[in-house]
């Protein structure tokens, strides 16, 4: 058994380049959204690369395809949009046997935009935990297979892209870890580059996404819904043109939406 596989969530690939673009130096489970059912397995000189392509939507059921898939004792989430520093595999292998307690892992990444690195996002050697883990994205979690899998633990498929609501599949996973015991370490150690040059969902900080906030923050703290929207209403801080009062108004509408997962473009 591979020590390390990553399991890639990506759309309409039509070919297996993507491992070689994203340097994947590994075992790598590729999970392609496209427009046909298929199952592509190539074999190269890090390890076995296999591309299940299915005529599904949404990214959650995506990585859990992937999920369902892998067979390695570490997994690594990513998007198509990484591009992985040399010697990842043995860096993940050591931090893993250097925190044998670690249940998830959490890595650095560096963003890229237009090419350039536009911003570092590092990690140090800590243990975390619920309140100060959500800002963590999907591509920067490697988790112990045998952990989630023995706890059950799979992606939301109503938060993210191509589900109805835009974002967030990856604090509820992180959510799910920590309800079921387990243990989040981050680790000072960086995968490699990230492109933001575009996004499937991200479309701006308008009133839908205030209100699949709400939606979030209902799933993510079902008790204390309220104030964490009202904390998150007021100390949002990126530029939008919603003042305080309508970001709150759709962050709470989202809160009541929530309970029934009402779809914004459903609501009355």
């Amino acid at each position: 058994m591979n020590n390390l596989q990553i399991l890639v969530a990506t759309m309409h690939q039509k070919d297996m380049s993507l491992a070689d673009k994203m340097n994947i130096r590994c075992s790598a489970i590729i999970a392609n959204q496209a427009d046909r059912d298929e199952i592509t397995n190539t074999e190269t000189q890090y390890g076995s690369v296999k591309m299940i392509t299915t005529a599904t939507r949404g990214v959650g059921l995506n990585r859990n395809i992937a999920l369902m898939a892998s067979d390695a004792d570490i997994l690594l989430f990513a998007d198509d949009d990484m591009v992985y520093y040399d010697g990842l595999a043995n860096a993940l292998e050591l931090a893993f046997e250097r925190v044998p307690q670690a249940d998830v892992m959490v890595f650095g990444i560096d963003i890229v935009k237009d090419g350039v690195v536009t911003e570092k996002r590092r990690c140090k050697n800590a243990r975390l935990h619920v309140w100060n883990s959500m800002k963590y994205g999907t591509v920067r979690l490697a988790v112990r297979r045998s952990a989630i899998i023995s706890k059950n633990i799979t992606f939301n498929q109503c938060f993210g892209g191509g589900c109805p609501f835009s974002s967030g599949e990856d604090s509820l996973f992180l959510k799910a870890c920590f309800d079921a015991g387990l243990k989040v370490y981050s680790y000072d150690y960086v995968l490699g580059t990230c492109c933001k040059d575009t996004s499937s969902w991200f479309v701006g900080y308008n009133e839908k996404y205030f209100y699949d906030r709400g939606v979030l923050v209902r799933n993510l703290f079902p008790k204390t819904a309220y104030i964490m929207a009202l904390y998150f209403g007021i100390r949002f801080k990126r530029e939008t043109k919603l003042g305080v009062m309508k970001r709150l108004k759709y962050i709470y509408r989202g809160v009541r939406g929530g309970k029934k997962m009402i779809p914004y473009s459903d609501r009355k």
